[in-house]
């Protein structure tokens, strides 16, 4: 045998060989490079046909508000924080109990479930008004952006409880295990891929409710903001707004997934070495 065929192919190289740089490249190359291609055709396309600023603001001039602008978004920001926040957590406690009460008596799925089906039919634009004028306007965009995130929560608590593995159920009933036991160490651990997915949706439509709750009444927030200055014609401020919710929305949406690589490891790292991979 020559040395030619002696040396490993490509193919056959062990990942775990590679520089951590290149593993590091392949995650986050592919996400960086689409919204860069994006934002140097924006810029490109505003600098040849000059658009007005209030109709299309290039990147640049998004960046530079962005920067100058830093105190004003961060004081209606924390508004939206702090309301969709207050809600997710509301919609996540009030959500799961409905679910496991849905779930544990077909009575309480008769009584219960139609109506919060039927809650999403109602359109809250029209609700919130009357709730700003019922409970004031404080309370009700927290109410508005609760409503919005309480209704996926159940419906995925009530799907993933039902869908928990019967035999490790009836294995643990066989055993003499309780049902509050077989709950706490069979269902919700069962389940909880499924929830903590479902609180990655829902912590998007926590933000999604405070800014339309914001749009119906208030007086600070970044649906506030984005409203009033897309009437004054300060779009390049909207953008930088929308920005803002967009950077809350990822780091929420980051937070949980950090939490689920914490409470079920097992899903990102696999319980064998790869084929090739040495230990130190």
């Amino acid at each position: 045998m020559s040395t030619v065929d002696a040396l490993p192919r490509p193919a056959e190289i062990s990942p775990a060989r590679r520089p951590r740089w290149h593993h590091l490249a392949l995650k986050i190359g592919p996400v960086i490079l689409l919204p860069a291609l994006g934002i140097v055709v924006w810029e490109a396309c505003v600098a040849i046909f000059s658009p007005a600023e209030w109709l299309l603001p290039a990147p640049s001039a998004i960046a530079e508000t962005l920067y100058q602008q830093h105190d004003r978004l961060w004081f209606h920001a924390q508004a939206t924080i702090a309301e969709s926040l207050l809600a997710l957590l509301l919609a996540l406690t009030a959500g799961l109990a409905v679910a496991v009460a849905i779930t544990l008596s077909k009575t309480t799925e008769r009584a219960l479930y139609p109506w919060v089906v039927a809650s999403q039919t109602v359109p809250i634009l029209a609700v919130a008004p009357l709730l700003g004028v019922w409970v004031g306007y404080g309370t009700a965009q927290v109410l508005v952006a609760t409503i919005f995130t309480f209704f996926p929560i159940v419906v995925i608590g009530v799907d993933t409880f039902r869908t928990t593995d019967q035999n490790l159920i009836a294995t643990a009933r066989s055993m003499g295990a309780p049902t509050r036991w077989i709950w706490r160490h069979v269902t919700l651990p069962g389940a909880l891929p499924a929830l903590l997915s479902g609180l990655k949706l829902a912590s998007v439509f926590a933000v999604t409710g405070a800014v339309v709750a914001e749009y119906v009444g208030s007086d600070r927030g970044l649906g506030f903001l984005s409203e009033v200055t897309t009437g004054q014609f300060e779009t390049v401020v909207t953008f930088a707004a929308v920005i803002w919710l967009a950077a809350i929305g990822l780091t929420y949406f980051a937070v949980i997934s950090l939490l689920e690589r914490l409470l079920i490891p097992h899903r990102y790292r696999p319980t064998r070495r790869r084929i090739g991979e040495t230990t130190h």
